[in-house]
């Protein structure tokens, strides 16, 4: 049956969307949850699924990741199905000399910050991951609060939760508009019938924009396409996530209209290797090219050179919802009362989409949050920045 009337309507079925409707759900609010495909079915169900703090900056940016680190800590201990969160540290490289200084000066603000990281040298990296080419290291960073989890099974996990403590899930539901008179959200009208509430929280992803202008806000959130491979199943070679500096260092290449790419590995408990990654602007087509998956290749061949007969059983690629500060747009709109933004996480949402959901959750229920979210309003002006 489908529903007719709710204190909240969740729109988007990602981590993001589904942890807010879990925890707004704790505190016995009446939720509908809408998603236009499947579950985890965009950008949740691909990614490099890691839980991922080290090159957070400081400021809001890592102050939201450290928050919700320890939301996936409260959920695995509390969440019925095993979603394969797994807290093993995280490892940047330097392979490069003029990597050096940029990452020093992101350790120097992070120790400013009260979030100090630790510089390690070349034989501590090798130490920590084996298999990364000796001739190559010049050194690296550890963060031993950073890990991977399963997003697929934690959105299912947060799903089976959430409709326990009665939430109403709808997947394959479009939303076709959003009903708001004399300045308030009263009703969402889907293809498949419309429900009656005075608050929405517009958790779309890459398709927040979409979502705004169906109650006359423009949200600067554009796709961003990640493309990466996944292996066969192998014995257990990485033991943390790996990133290479030269990933913090040209993470604007693809913004600027060309091919970005960088080191990204790491293995998931069935023993997939997930290898990454090549980033671009290419809208809403998420269709991988041969010039990404042959420089994926290259890439991970080169930090680990044993990878080279390792069979590649398919690429994928998936969209990061970006904004133009890299922050997340959350909390509610001005002149739009009841509309409220959980959008725009820049492909971190892994990380940072249980706590965002946890921090609407308590904005709804208590009007104040935990973490202050006031800097990540839509209205900021760096949003406006071109």
């Amino acid at each position: 049956m489908f529903s007719q009337e709710a204190e909240v309507v969740v729109i988007g079925g990602g981590v993001v969307g589904s942890a807010t409707a879990y925890f707004l759900a704790k505190e016995n609010k009446n939720v509908v949850l809408i998603e236009k495909g499947h579950s985890a079915g965009e950008a949740s169900g691909g990614n490099a699924a890691w839980v991922w703090s080290l090159t957070r900056k400081a400021g809001i940016d890592i102050t939201l990741a450290m928050h919700s680190i320890s939301i996936h800590q409260q959920l695995q201990a509390e969440l019925e199905l095993d979603f394969e969160y797994r807290a093993s540290g995280g490892l940047m490289i330097m392979d490069a000399e003029n990597q050096v200084p940029f990452v020093k000066e992101h350790l120097d603000q992070r120790e400013k910050d009260g979030h100090p990281l630790e510089m390690v040298d070349a034989k501590q990296v090798l130490e920590i991951e084996p298999m990364l080419n000796r001739d190559r290291i010049l050194g690296g960073v550890w963060n031993p609060v950073d890990g991977t989890t399963n997003p697929i099974l934690l959105v299912a996990s947060l799903n089976r939760e959430a409709e326990k403590l009665g939430v109403q899930i709808h997947h394959h539901t479009e939303v076709k508009g959003i009903d708001v008179s004399q300045g308030r959200v009263k009703s969402v009208t889907t293809n498949r019938g419309t429900i009656k509430t005075d608050c929405v929280v517009n958790a779309a992803g890459s398709w927040a924009g979409h979502i705004g202008k169906m109650v006359g806000i423009t949200v600067p959130v554009s796709p961003f396409q990640m493309a990466m491979l996944v292996t066969e199943r192998i014995p257990r070679c990485i033991f943390h996530p790996i990133m290479g500096a030269s990933y913090m260092v040209e993470e604007d290449t693809g913004k600027e209209g060309g091919l970005g790419s960088g080191l990204i590995a790491s293995q998931q408990v069935s023993g997939n290797l997930l290898l990454g990654a090549c980033w671009r602007d290419a809208g809403f087509d998420k269709r991988t090219i041969q010039e990404e998956i042959e420089r994926i290749a290259i890439v991970n061949i080169e930090a680990m050179p044993s990878l080279k007969d390792i069979r590649v059983i398919r690429s994928f690629a998936n969209f990061f919802p970006h904004t133009l500060d890299d922050l997340p747009i959350l909390g509610p709109v001005e002149g739009v009362e009841g509309f409220i933004m959980a959008s725009g996480h820049n492909g971190h949402g892994i990380c940072l989409g249980p706590g965002s959901g946890k921090l609407v959750a308590e904005l709804l229920c208590t009007g104040n949050t935990s973490v202050p979210i006031e800097e990540l309003k839509l209205e900021r002006s760096a949003l406006s920045v071109e």
